[in-house]
């Protein structure tokens, strides 16, 4: 295969990511449960009760997904070529978003018992992972553009990898209790900054 039909072929493999990535995230939406009731204030009531657990984990699993979305984003944009390791990657990755929404549900379904949180987790923590491994694939296997910077890639890798690394660390959490599991996944939200600017300080 020549250079330009390995072009061709990361096209084709970005386009197919997008559309599902663009499945997965709709169908966090349809399994969201209807409030219903005989009357106004009971429906209110259901819905207010549904907040804390199946509508909230639907927003932390679409922003979750739309995260995971713009870093994948980012890495193509740097990847000049793909070859078959980077497309076997790449579909063990779209597995794991995939199984996203069945883990949201499980989760939902299963909120007091410890395996909802763990699944989650896992689940997660492998997107994240296999991440990290497409990002050192990529220079390991000289696929990045030529005029992509030496470290390119190292704000993926970072916050990739501490994001396998808060959601790996929750998982002994959920054991202990399942709400503070999820409140520990917040960490996300900070961590990745936090180690990226300890890295530039560190290089500077």
């Amino acid at each position: 295969m020549d250079e330009e039909d390995r072009q061709h072929v990361r096209e084709r493999l970005v386009f197919f990511s997008d559309a599902v990535i663009a499945i997965a995230m709709t169908l966090l939406a349809l399994e969201l449960p209807v409030p219903h009731g005989e009357t106004n204030t009971e429906v209110w009531r259901r819905f207010v009760e549904l907040l804390p657990d199946e509508y909230l984990n639907f927003v932390i699993s679409f922003a979750v997904i739309a995260a995971f979305w713009l870093a994948h984003h980012q890495y193509f944009r740097k990847i000049h070529v793909v070859d078959a390791a980077l497309r076997r990657y790449n579909l063990g990755w779209l597995f794991l978003i995939v199984i996203v929404p069945f883990a949201t549900r499980v989760d939902n379904e299963d909120g007091r018992f410890v395996l909802g949180p763990v699944l989650y987790a896992v689940v997660i923590s492998g997107i994240a992972s296999l991440l990290v491994l497409m990002a050192r694939h990529a220079i390991r296997a000289h696929l990045m553009r030529p005029e992509a910077p030496p470290h390119a890639m190292r704000r993926l890798l970072v916050g990739a990898g501490t994001a396998a690394a808060v959601f790996l660390l929750s998982i002994p959490v959920s054991f202990v209790s399942t709400s503070w599991a999820k409140y520990f996944w917040l960490l996300t939200i900070v961590a990745p900054a936090i180690s990226n600017r300890l890295l530039t300080r560190r290089a500077a």
